[in-house]
């Protein structure tokens, strides 16, 4: 038998560990790449479009995710607008602040592609006075009870509330806000961006650019079955397409989309069909970024610019100034998740549907779509239409997702709880934003909107 000294046990043992770290150091680059994008896309979005204090938002966006958010580092680079983060230099990432296109989260290629021409100019509209005096009052309203509802709401720590906005007839009813944030402050959208997204295309329908019936014009699509999917089956989460929405697996779909891919919308049309086009329902942030990125390709048939067409086609005319889309590193908006804008102009969205569709007189979307955007995709169980939830009960005794409200209410939704009521009933839009953790936000937000629903009588038929 060889014995072997204990140089060369320790030397082969070092032997091992080198070997096991180069085995791994791919799998471990990629999981910090995902902790390190994440951070900085997110850090230079509150700091450079939200307006944010940068000491706040560390201690307060990053906790109650993962162990490793904590522990990612980042340098802010005020007069470049840009954050550079990394995991014990592991993962190094970088965001960079683009305007108009707020901040884009550097893949693949260092240099990036604008597809944005320069911003529309417009003014916006005023909004009615927060709290009416008793000349102004809407008599149906109880607003001494809304205005309990909504102090108690901002007083519980515990909720992660940021705002509330109170819309009736049209009116600012009431709002308010946690500390720290104002009706001057822009909030993430998360999946809310989907029903923008949404009623972009719906603008485009209304303009005659295209027809939801129709093939989605996707690239990648021409030789193959996906050919098929049409803008209908994108808007409804029906495309029949494999899509790993899973934020907790490092290497899934859509973290790999939103964290590492140069062009989200390109990532996502290469995934695989898996069921027929129409026949199977699921959500995918995926789906939506392909129909982002259709959409784009569409309006430029047009000689129109996607940033500047919903500026002067949606935002301009009901004067939503603060609203921001967000694009990837090829220029392209990250449609199903990355849009800022103030509490009271995502309630100017929700208006917009209330009005069917019409603003000051004109029609920026159709009534036809306000009413394709309630009719639940076939196979959601009632519970998900173009890109917007419906409060409908479904089979098997699924309950609505806020039992006190209507069945006819709908909403945009976004992660840890950012919302727009719309409740045709009342005549009235809700709007809630804020970080839930460690719950299930629309549990936390749902008694507080049914108080509010509650205070407010029943609009005229």
């Amino acid at each position: 038998m060889i014995k072997l000294t204990k140089t060369q046990i320790f030397a082969g043992t070092a032997i091992g560990i080198v070997f096991l770290i180069g085995a791994l150091a791919p799998w471990l680059n990629n999981a910090a790449r995902i902790g390190a994008g994440y951070k900085a896309k997110i850090l230079c979005s509150e700091i450079f479009v939200a307006g944010r204090d940068s000491n706040d938002v560390l201690a307060n966006d990053f906790k109650d995710i993962t162990l490793v958010l904590p522990l990612v580092r980042a340098g802010i680079d005020e007069e470049n607008k840009s954050v550079r983060t990394s995991l014990f230099g592991l993962g190094k990432s970088q965001a960079i602040y683009r305007g108009m296109n707020g901040c884009t989260l550097l893949n693949g290629e260092d240099n990036f592609i604008s597809t944005s021409s320069n911003p529309v100019a417009f003014t916006p509209s005023p909004l009615a006075a927060a709290r009416p005096t008793s000349g102004e009052a809407i008599a149906r309203i109880d607003y001494d009870a809304i205005n309990t509802v909504l102090d108690d709401a901002i007083e519980d720590e515990t909720a992660g509330h940021r705002a509330f906005v109170v819309l009736v007839d049209g009116r600012l009813v009431d709002e308010c806000y946690a500390s720290g944030f104002s009706e001057h402050s822009k909030f993430l959208s998360w999946s809310m961006a989907k029903s923008v997204l949404s009623t972009l295309v719906g603008a485009s329908v209304s303009h005659n650019y295209l027809a939801v019936d129709f093939p989605a014009p996707v690239p990648e699509w021409s030789e193959s079955p996906r050919a098929a999917i049409t803008w209908h089956n994108l808007l409804q989460m029906q495309s029949g397409l494999e899509f790993e929405e899973d934020y907790a697996a490092i290497n899934s779909d859509v973290n790999q989309m939103l964290w590492r891919s140069r062009e989200m919308g390109a990532r996502a049309a290469a995934s695989n069909l898996r069921y027929e086009p129409g026949e199977f329902w699921d959500y995918s942030s995926g789906t939506s970024n392909i129909l982002a990125r259709a959409l784009a390709n569409t309006l430029e048939e047009q000689n129109l610019d996607l940033q500047s067409f919903a500026k002067s086609t949606l935002f301009g005319p009901i004067g939503a100034a603060s609203f921001v889309l967000e694009t990837d590193t090829a220029g392209q908006f990250i449609g199903s998740s990355f849009v800022y804008a103030t509490a009271r102009d995502w309630a100017r969205l929700g208006q917009l549907y209330l009005q069917n569709g019409e603003w000051d007189g004109a029609s920026i979307i159709s009534p036809e779509w306000v009413d394709y955007v309630q009719q639940p995709a076939a196979a959601s169980d009632n519970q998900y239409s173009a890109h917007f939830w419906l409060n409908s009960s479904g089979k098997d005794a699924r309950e609505k997702f806020i039992p006190g409200l209507p069945e006819n209410v709908y909403f945009m939704a976004g992660h840890e709880g950012q919302y727009v009521f719309i409740i045709p009933s009342k005549n009235a839009v809700i709007v809630r934003t804020g970080i839930t953790r460690n719950a299930e936000p629309i549990n936390v937000t749902g008694p507080v909107v049914t108080a509010l629903f509650e205070a407010i009588g029943d609009a005229e038929k």
